[in-house]
């Protein structure tokens, strides 16, 4: 299945988004393993706020069913937290899995990181994916976002594009190609966020190309 046709060409990409709308637009929905599975794309996987060292196999079980589905688009959220309580190393053994689960199926990597970069990257180099990976919610500097689009992990910015200086002047500079955009549990309508990636970038029209950055089904 193809996110992009003759009949989605000129439709928004919103690649991670919590909100039940679309607004006929592309969305990719996340969900958690154990919620009700929607019609449209979505992307499933373990996020590091919502697990306990009592239940992660039992919902791992259940996103390696989910991935198999027609119209999982990605796999993920999931990543690295350090402000959570759960320990980075059951963290890290957790993302791990869907390391290797987003090279077997072959879809793209949606990635929660908080303070934890350096371990990221290291884990880009060790396991050298052929399967984008994509950060999503990007609220960083241009020193970080040089550094994670060097190691080819792609940059998805939302709601802190349409107020953060710091944000908008990282987005301004990146290359075409390093980017997505999304709305996440915002409840913005992933068009603001376009009309003001649109502004800051001086263009006219911002259309994806997903065969290029790999999100094809």
């Amino acid at each position: 299945m193809e996110l992009l046709n003759s009949k989605t060409l000129n439709l928004l990409f919103d690649i991670h988004t919590h909100n039940e709308s679309s607004s006929g637009n592309i969305v990719i929905r996340n969900e958690f393993p154990f919620s009700i599975n929607k019609e449209g794309f979505f992307s499933v996987g373990i996020h590091p706020w919502y697990f306990s060292e009592d239940d992660w196999q039992s919902q791992w079980e259940t996103v390696t069913k989910k991935v198999k589905y027609e119209h999982c688009a990605a796999i993920g959220e999931c990543g690295l937290d350090r402000n959570v309580k759960y320990p980075l190393s059951l963290q890290q053994t957790i993302f791990e899995r869907h390391i290797l689960l987003s090279e077997e199926v072959k879809k793209p990597l949606i990635i929660h990181c908080v303070k934890a970069y350096s371990e990221l990257i290291s884990l880009k180099k060790k396991y050298q994916p052929q399967q984008p990976w994509i950060l999503h919610g990007f609220n960083k500097n241009q020193a970080v976002a040089t550094t994670l689009i060097n190691e080819n992990i792609k940059l998805s910015f939302g709601k802190s594009l349409l107020t953060n200086i710091t944000v908008q002047e990282v987005f301004k500079s990146i290359p075409e190609g390093s980017y997505f955009l999304e709305t996440d549990d915002s409840g913005l309508d992933i068009a603001e966020i376009y009309q003001k990636a649109k502004q800051l970038r001086g263009l006219v029209q911002i259309q994806f190309d997903y065969p290029k950055i790999g999100i094809m089904m």
